[in-house]
C-alpha cells in the first residue's frame, strides 16, 4: 500500500513480477508504451525492464506477485508466457487474489500448491482457431459482465446452437458459461470491495448478483475468501 509520494524515477526490478490495482492509479511509461492504470487492472513486468510509474493516486493499494527464476526453470515456462497469459485473460486480478490468499493460509506442501494453482491459470485452453461464434459469446459477456443472459439470447448472439455453444465454451475458454459469468462479476467487485465506500448490498447490485448472499457466497466461491477478509488487506 502507498499511502503518499514514493519514487518516480526509471527503476527495474529484478524478478518478473504481477502488480493487481486494487485501489488509486497511475500514469506507467515503459521505454516504449505509456498508460494510464486504474483500480481493476492487471499488469506484467518483465524482469529487470525499465518502467516509471507518477501522477499516483493517493492511497494506492497493489498486490504485487513476484515469479522466482527457478519456477520459470522448473517447469520449462518462459516470462513471455506468464506476459500471453495477462493479456489474453487466462491470468486475472481474480488469480492472483485467489494465490494472495493461498499464500496466507500456508500448509506443508504450500509451495507446491501454489505453484499447482498458477500452473493451472498458466496453461493454454483448447487452441488455436476459436471458432468466430465462441470468440462473439466472449466478447458479449465482457461488454455486458454486469447481466445474466439466458442460454439461448447468448446462442443467438454467438450465431450458434444453444447445445454446441454450452459445450464447447469450456473447451475453449476453460469455464463453463456460468462460472466465466459469475468470474467477470467478482472481477468487477474485488475493487469495490478494497475501496471500502460501498456496502456489500450495493456491490452486489452494481455487479449484478442477486442479493447480499448471492455475491458473498460467489466471491468466497472465487477468491477463498469472504469480502470481509478481502477489505482488510
Amino acid at each position: 500500500m502507498y499511502p503518499a509520494k514514493v519514487s518516480e524515477e526509471w527503476h527495474s526490478h529484478e524478478q518478473a513480477h504481477v502488480t493487481f490495482m486494487l485501489r488509486g492509479g497511475n500514469r506507467e511509461r515503459r521505454t516504449k508504451t505509456e498508460q494510464q492504470l486504474g483500480a481493476g487492472q492487471l499488469v506484467f513486468y518483465h524482469s529487470r525492464e525499465l518502467h516509471r510509474n507518477d501522477h499516483t493516486l493517493f492511497p494506492s493499494r497493489n498486490l504485487n506477485l513476484e515469479i522466482e527464476p527457478i519456477f520459470f526453470q522448473t517447469y520449462h515456462l518462459t516470462e513471455h508466457q506468464v506476459d500471453q497469459a495477462v493479456k489474453t485473460g487466462r491470468l486475472t486480478g481474480l488469480e492472483v487474489t485467489r494465490l494472495f490468499y493461498e499464500a496466507l493460509h500456508p500448509d506443508p506442501s504450500a509451495a507446491d500448491s501454489l505453484h499447482l494453482l498458477l500452473l493451472g491459470y498458466l496453461q493454454k485452453t483448447k487452441g488455436p482457431g476459436r471458432p468466430v461464434g465462441l470468440l462473439r459469446a466472449r466478447e458479449w459477456l465482457h461488454d455486458n459482465w454486469y447481466t445474466w443472459p439466458t442460454l439461448a439470447e447468448l446462442a443467438a448472439v454467438a450465431g450458434l446452437h444453444p447445445v454446441t455453444l454450452s459445450k464447447y465454451f469450456p473447451q475453449y475458454f476453460g469455464y463453463s458459461l456460468s462460472q466465466y459469468m459469475r468470474r467477470l462479476k467478482v472481477q468487477q467487485a474485488l475493487p469495490l470491495v478494497s475501496a471500502s465506500r460501498y456496502s456489500l448490498s450495493e456491490i452486489a447490485y452494481r455487479c449484478g448478483f442477486a442479493d447480499q448472499s448471492h455475491f458473498i457466497r460467489c466471491f468466497k466461491e472465487q477468491t477463498g475468501m469472504p469480502p470481509s477478509s478481502f477489505k482488510r488487506f
